[in-house]
């Protein structure tokens, strides 16, 4: 690790421990923090000390800086300076992805693209962090946000510095769903990406699966690097007492309602006025209230979103892990090819995880192959599975114990760091002697 190396981080999220989306900062943390710099474009209030500098881009001010041009739309955040109107836009923007995320409408993530295409991103607030703070190398996710990906394309120009692209998502094929609207939004979205790989010079991919299609499809060579342990996990026994405590802590978007509302309905006929399972769900997703009222009963729990510490410590306290993904509707293909860094999160608690979810997808695939969880692909599964955990407990302990023996297989933090440090300095050494040579 070269303590010298100056990195930006481009994301959508903020580093916030309520957000959960922590992989970089993961990645990052045995960095000093004064080398470390994020921009980010959702309006959130981050608060990582991985990080020493925050440059934030409103989306909300986006949209008024199409009507009124001298809008401020960027600017330095720290937890200091956040004002009323700073939490307003961070209300409107919440809504507005509660919004979308119901419906879905292809129509309304390219009329956001115009958004940002036509709103004043580029500022001279903007140009002031790149040109203080001078990354030596960019990291930044191969995301499907075409707006973010043309502020990546502009930093990486400015700056000249090198450039490291992380693809954990399948935001490049047209496997994922046969809507036309799905189709044409992923044309735009392939372009971009297309254009904003030839500007980067070195890729990580989070899954096998993963690699193998972005290398085909960009012609590029992906490092596999995944998610590293936050510590070495140990085993807890279960201590036989009932309600057997599951916990699910995250989003519960492209599907994930649909499958936590059957379980909810499988705890139900489960417990059949016994208290044998109790799940409790931690999320910053607002379900609409007709759902709520299905999916909560006595035996199942929504609660809203807590930090990412406290998350944490009742991680600790469960006995039972929930990951969940679609099982087959619309957005059963969304995570084909991801791997959820809750997976990682999950396996460093050394507990027993129950995985409900499209078999064919990346994260199920690899649940199966390590055999590191119960695993659940319809309504059928997860009735048996419960009736299982209920009548034959050291289930528990035994997927305990698988989980444990995957985690420390594939998620070993050195092993990871290493490969995560030397791709970075081969990116900025392969950079300057570039930019020598074309002096």
């Amino acid at each position: 690790m070269n303590q010298n190396v100056k990195i930006l981080v481009i994301t959508v999220p903020s580093w916030n421990s309520k957000v959960g989306a922590n992989s970089w900062a993961t990645l990052l943390e045995k960095y000093p923090p004064e080398n470390i710099a994020s921009l980010y474009i959702r309006d959130e209030i981050p608060d990582s000390k991985v990080c020493s500098m925050y440059f934030s881009i409103s989306e909300n001010k986006i949209i008024k800086s199409i009507f009124h041009r001298k809008v401020k739309t960027g600017s330095l955040i720290t937890l200091h300076n956040i004002s009323d109107g700073d939490n307003q836009d961070l209300l409107t923007h919440n809504q507005r992805y509660v919004n979308m995320k119901k419906k879905r409408r292809y129509s309304m993530l390219l009329a956001r693209e115009l958004i940002w295409k036509v709103g004043r991103w580029h500022t001279p607030e903007l140009d002031s962090f790149l040109d203080s703070f001078k990354p030596d190398v960019i990291l930044h996710s191969m995301d499907g946000y075409i707006h973010l990906n043309r502020i990546i394309e502009y930093a990486i120009k400015r700056t000249g510095a090198a450039a490291v692209g992380y693809i954990w998502d399948d935001n490049f094929t047209y496997k994922q769903s046969s809507d036309i609207g799905y189709k044409i939004y992923r044309f735009f979205q392939r372009r971009s990406l297309k254009r904003l790989a030839r500007l980067t010079n070195e890729f990580f991919a989070i899954s096998q699966y993963t690699k193998k299609e972005a290398d085909d499809f960009f012609g590029i060579e992906c490092h596999l690097l995944t998610k590293p342990l936050l510590h070495e996990p140990m085993i807890q026994a279960f201590s036989g007492e009932t309600p057997i405590k599951m916990l699910y802590t995250g989003s519960l978007i492209i599907g994930r309602d649909r499958s936590l509302l059957r379980l909810s309905k499988a705890l139900k006929k489960i417990n059949c006025g016994k208290d044998l399972v109790e799940l409790n769900v931690y999320t910053q997703t607002v379900l609409p209230v007709e759902l709520l009222k299905e999916v909560e009963n006595e035996y199942c729990h929504v609660h809203k979103p807590i930090p990412q510490n406290e998350a944490l410590t009742k991680q600790n306290e469960a006995d039972i892990l929930l990951f969940l993904e679609d099982i087959d509707g619309k957005d059963a293909k969304v995570a084909r090819l991801s791997f959820s860094t809750k997976i990682t999160d999950y396996l460093s608690t050394g507990k027993c995880i129950l995985a409900i979810g499209n078999i064919d997808t990346a994260p199920m695939q690899y649940f199966l192959e390590n055999d590191a969880a119960i695993i659940c692909k319809n309504e059928d599964d997860i009735l048996t599975a419960l009736g299982n955990i209920c009548n034959k407990p050291d289930i528990i302990d035994m997927y305990a114990q698988k989980a444990i023996f995957s985690a420390k297989k594939n998620h070993d933090p050195e092993c990871i760091r290493s490969v995560f440090d030397k791709v970075i300095l081969t990116a900025v050494r392969n950079n300057m002697v570039h930019i020598e040579d074309e002096k």
